[in-house]
């Protein structure tokens, strides 16, 4: 596959309208950040009631797809590293935020993150993200 055919078909796990199967985030673009608000049903812990961590990383990655998509900018991942700072419970909405930090040459760095209402930082993000166009 050659990069001009990354194309969005409605099927991401993360925001596709089209995925039964997924979590149907969607994703609003306040200028400098996008946000999207998720709940992780009980099929997607590790531990009883605790949301699985490669799920956390799931949302983290796409919503750094999404700030730079919010710039016009279509990305891959490049790199990602992910810090966990507290358990997410299974069940409870959070908030994600994503914005893009830098971008030069084919390269984007990007950071996101999972919050609840009063702003507890759950998980955080930081990644290389490479132009596709």
């Amino acid at each position: 596959m050659s990069t001009r055919d990354f194309n969005d078909d409605g099927h991401c796990f993360v925001c596709g309208r089209d995925n039964p199967a997924g979590l149907g985030l969607e994703f609003r673009d306040h200028g400098q950040e996008v946000e999207a608000g998720v709940s992780f049903p009980d099929h997607l812990q590790g531990w009883k009631e605790t949301v699985h961590g490669g799920l956390l990383a799931t949302v983290l990655d796409e919503t750094m797809i999404k700030a730079a998509a919010a710039q016009d900018i279509k990305c891959v991942t490049a790199e990602i590293t992910v810090k966990y700072k507290a358990p997410a419970s299974t069940g409870v909405r959070y908030r994600v935020l994503g914005k893009v930090l830098e971008s030069h040459g084919r390269m984007v760095m990007a950071e996101a993150s999972v919050v609840d209402e009063s702003g507890r930082v759950y998980a955080q993000a930081t990644g290389k993200l490479f132009k596709v166009r």
